[in-house]
């Protein structure tokens, strides 16, 4: 008698997004706060103002704080996630660099180079 198996199929862990996200915003939140207060500049005081203000993130800075990331994935990240030529607001490098992540995430978990 023969037996029929189902293809084994591998369950991909759902993508921290959340963590993700706010470990990133607290990141550039706190560089982007240093940078204004270095300079002497006015900024809001409410966090969530700060993270959609229009204020320049260059690339490197943002490559800098990836390895604050290693507590929350299971891999490294690679510069290769962000931007060239940086940001227009904490908001906007957190949307890009987390989608990018989310795909190494995918690539990760299905068994694929990262």
């Amino acid at each position: 008698m023969a037996v029929a198996t189902a293809p084994s199929t591998k369950t991909i862990p759902s993508y921290p997004a959340v963590a993700v996200a706010a470990v990133m915003q607290e990141e550039l939140l706190r560089a982007v706060r240093s940078r204004f207060r270095r300079k002497a500049q006015p900024l809001p005081k409410a966090d969530n103002e700060v993270i959609v203000l229009a204020v320049e993130i260059d690339s490197l800075s943002v490559v800098e704080l990836l390895s604050t990331l290693d507590d929350v994935l299971p891999f490294k990240v690679t510069e290769c996630v962000v931007k060239a030529g940086g940001y227009g607001s904490i908001d906007a490098a957190v949307k890009h660099v987390s989608g990018r992540i989310e795909t190494k995430w995918n690539k990760h978990h299905a068994g694929g180079k990262v």
